[in-house]
């Protein structure tokens, strides 16, 4: 069989055939793609534009060239037609010969793709700041720190899975309304006319750099302040239109009776409400040839990175200087900023947007009349926690299998006592502790990752092994077939099943084992940790029975039937959790601790290349595309020679071609 070849043997069996000829172009042109009239053939019935089986349109995919624009899903076509799975069985088969160079044709231009011909390294031409960024730069411009985003409607997640998402970050004139009267509010309370706090007094005098007397008139000293004001909202040097424009807005005020700094003010809140502002915006070039960032759209792609806000000083700085872009520079101001708490934001926005644990305390909670012990300062330290986690990893440049098989987290007292069982942590500070249990450590258990893989008050093994190979690991399993999602009702109404043999019998359907196969050994691995992730040896259950003899538990009732309280009898059981599983690759493991070990094991570089590309595409702010893939092959040889350490990481992304070049977006790849 030819897909069961080495490329080079395939790439000669194709040649030989004629298939494929050595002048064809496999990568770029209008011309059908050479498996286009078999996807016709065996797949339209079901793919084509009308039907579009499982959301898949194979006539819309197969026109979208080269086909590793949508590798994934192409992947998962090769896979299902090497395994003679598609067609389904009751449809029309190709032959075995044309089955082979089917998955071939995919093969050579997935697999073997020349990237060498691409020389694309993105650009956006322009993106609104998003809620986080838009409060840390106003802190960062007036020195007042205003939790603004109350005001604002909830952010949209973009394609790249974060909120930096160029592609979901738009200036709606209904946010701009809000954006209007938030910035008349933040000029005020920033400066007052009289300023008597230390907040205050800093605020003028990051403001007001300058001030009328001698040979300074009050327009020139205007004139001082709001160049220097234009050039920090704006993120770049003021031209000299701009700066007339707001000298002439100033005068203005100052012509309706408006006092020095009173008119000053009402230029800040215009300048607050420009677009200039609001947007990121970074010039396009015309041509074919992509061509570097300058300096100062590189200080900004590197603060609001590393920041999520504004460049400061030293990075305005050395951008007027023209030395920022030099790699040694780069390579400073990287570990100058990652020392800085402004760089907090990579654990509680990066790590809790890719992770998914900003989402406890909102989407994740429990009621706390039912459940006193889950209280908001608890889940507030479940977030704390996992941010820390991921910080130190930075900060102590830890090699990123640390993410998986971490000794030692950060509690505090609260933290400490609920869930870890910890009886000798004092405070509500959060600090970092030693863990000696092999089984917690890391991200697998930690609580909020726990949590947010479970459903409310239960485990779901399937969120969980689901997660671990979507979002650590970055090899989703294909979509669920249609009504896949649920047990069927005579399986669940089974008694004397404990969960997993439940699923197990579900899973033993042919279109849900290849699935199940690979996500349920995992999720049960997870299951001595309850919802919440607290550790547990048993499950513990609660069901009724008839017999008062078999009864531990006696519940007298009301019912609207009977003018006397009725009895109900119950009985507690104990069953041992079962949590040993075995890998697709036949490796065997138990429990959390042994999951860990596997996963280092066997998928180490599916770790490190996720947790790279999720990198890239946050500091790119747009979901990676195939012609990012030279960048990233790149970033992966400089982390394997050394040692795969998480400041590697941090340097490449920041020195890489997407992070320095952009290309006019008009133009098409090559």
């Amino acid at each position: 069989m030819l897909n069961r070849l080495p490329g080079a043997a395939v790439l000669t069996v194709l040649v030989s055939s004629g298939v494929w000829s050595a002048g064809a172009s496999a990568q770029v042109g209008t011309s059908p793609h050479e498996i286009t009239p078999f996807i016709e053939e065996y797949c339209f019935g079901c793919h084509g534009s009308e039907t579009q089986t499982a959301g898949i349109n194979l006539s819309a995919l197969v026109a979208q060239r080269p086909l590793v624009k949508k590798k994934q899903t192409w992947e998962r076509i090769r896979e299902v037609l090497a395994e003679g799975k598609m067609p389904p069985a009751n449809a029309r088969q190709p032959s075995p010969d044309l089955r082979d160079r089917m998955v071939s044709l995919l093969y050579r231009d997935i697999e073997d793709f020349d990237y060498s011909a691409i020389d694309d390294p993105g650009f956006e031409l322009m993106r609104r700041l998003t809620h986080t960024e838009y409060n840390n730069t106003i802190r960062d411009l007036f020195g007042v720190d205003f939790d603004l985003t109350d005001r604002l409607p909830d952010e949209l997640t973009g394609s790249s899975g974060f909120e930096n998402s160029a592609n979901t970050l738009f200036l709606q004139p209904a946010l701009m309304e809000r954006y209007i009267a938030v910035a008349e509010g933040v000029v005020e309370l920033a400066l007052p006319d009289q300023p008597i706090t230390e907040t205050h007094l800093r605020s003028h005098s990051l403001v007001f750099v300058a001030e009328p007397g001698g040979e300074l008139s009050q327009a020139d000293a205007a004139g001082v302040v709001l160049r220097r004001f234009l050039l920090r909202s704006y993120r770049r040097p003021p031209s000299e239109d701009e700066v007339s424009e707001a000298v002439a807005q100033y005068l203005s005020g100052r012509s309706a009776g408006l006092v020095h700094r009173s008119a000053i003010k009402q230029v800040l809140q215009a300048v607050l409400i420009s677009p200039k502002f609001l947007l990121r915006v970074e010039a396009g070039e015309a041509g074919r040839d992509p061509f570097p960032v300058n300096d100062w759209e590189l200080a900004s792609r590197l603060s609001y990175f590393l920041w999520a806000s504004m460049p400061d000083d030293e990075l305005f700085e050395l951008a007027e200087q023209g030395l920022l872009s030099e790699e040694t520079t780069l390579e400073e101001q990287v570990a100058r900023m990652l020392n800085d708490r402004r760089s907090d934001t990579l654990g509680s926005i990066f790590a809790a947007q890719w992770l998914g644990f900003q989402h406890v305390g909102t989407r994740i909670w429990l009621d706390p009349i039912d459940n006193p012990w889950s209280t908001a300062s608890l889940m507030t330290a479940m977030r704390d926690e996992s941010s820390l986690f991921f910080l130190s990893l930075l900060r102590d440049n830890r090699p990123i299998k640390t993410l998986i098989d971490a000794d030692y987290t950060y509690v505090n007292e609260e933290l400490a006592k609920t869930l870890y069982g910890m009886e000798d942590i004092r405070g509500d500070h959060m600090r970092r502790v030693l863990l000696e249990d092999p089984n917690r450590g890391g991200v697998l258990g930690q609580p909020s990752v726990l949590a947010v893989t479970s459903n409310y008050k239960d485990t779901s093994p399937v969120k969980r092994g689901n997660y671990v190979l979507d979002v650590l690991l970055g090899t989703p399993p294909p979509p669920p077939p249609p009504n896949a999602g649920v047990l069927s009702e005579e399986v669940a109404d089974l008694r004397g099943l404990s969960f997993r043999e439940k699923l197990e019998m579900h899973a033993s359907n042919e279109t849900c084992r290849t699935c199940h196969s690979k996500i349920d050994p995992i999720g049960f691995s997870l299951e001595n940790f309850d919802y919440f992730g607290r550790w547990r040896d048993s499950y513990h259950s609660r069901e009724r029975v008839e017999d008062p003899a078999e009864a531990d538990e006696t519940v007298e009732i009301q019912t609207e039937t009977s003018p006397e309280p009725v009895l109900r009898f119950y009985k507690n059981t104990h069953r041992l959790i079962g949590a040993a599983g075995l890998l697709p690759d036949g490796t065997s493991f138990t429990g959390p601790a042994g999951l860990k070990r596997a996963l280092l094991e066997t998928r180490h570089s599916d770790l490190v290349r996720q947790v790279s590309a999720k990198m890239l595409a946050y500091a790119l702010g747009r979901q990676l595309e195939y012609f990012d893939e030279p960048a990233l092959h790149s970033i992966l040889g400089a982390l394997e020679k050394e040692g795969y350490l998480f400041k590697t990481l941090l340097r490449e992304i920041v020195t890489s071609y997407p992070f320095r070049y952009k290309k006019n977006p008009s133009q098409e790849s090559n």
